[in-house]
């Protein structure tokens, strides 16, 4: 048999051939995993369910500075992380992209009303109409506020509360 291939025996007798070049990508790919999931914050680490000794290594990839050492460090963590299932890690990754990923769409929903309220007069009405348990007088008073703010040019006090009372009570 060829030096660069491997065989693995399947259930029924068959012989699946993976080359050394496919395991190498798999390994490639398992570390650019270990990579991602190293980037992120220890809450979100926490998250995966991970057991301890890819923590230690994940928390040793976190402290260390030198970019040798952490390509080094990221090698040893995708052998660890290639002993142990991750499909469930991979759906928590999802999960995780897709959060932010909603979180991004809505906050971009809460500057578009934002914006349209600072410039036209009809937007009022319209988000009244769709979110009928917004204060009105609150809301009137933040976007008059917000163009006195602008006329005056003062730092956006009143523009960052309209947002983050947008955003408590239409998203």
């Amino acid at each position: 048999m060829d030096k660069n291939v491997l065989q693995t025996q399947l259930a029924d007798d068959e012989i699946e051939i993976i080359s050394k070049t496919e395991l190498k990508k798999d390994s490639k790919k398992v570390q650019a995993f270990g990579k991602s999931i190293g980037d992120l914050s220890f809450d979100q680490i926490k998250s995966f369910d991970l057991p301890e000794a890819i923590l230690n290594a994940i928390k040793e990839y976190k402290s260390l500075k030198s970019n040798a050492a952490k390509n080094r460090q990221v090698q040893y963590l995708g052998k660890l992380l290639r002993e142990i299932d991750l499909t469930s890690a991979h759906q928590t990754m999802d999960q995780l992209k897709n959060g932010s990923q909603i979180e991004i769409r809505k906050n971009h929903i809460v500057e578009e009303w934002r914006d349209r309220l600072i410039r036209d007069k009809d937007a009022l009405t319209e988000l009244i109409h769709k979110f009928p348990d917004i204060d009105r007088q609150l809301i009137r008073q933040l976007i008059q506020n917000t163009i006195k703010e602008r006329e005056n040019s003062k730092p956006p006090k009143f523009y960052r509360q309209i947002f983050q009372y947008l955003k408590e009570h239409i998203v």
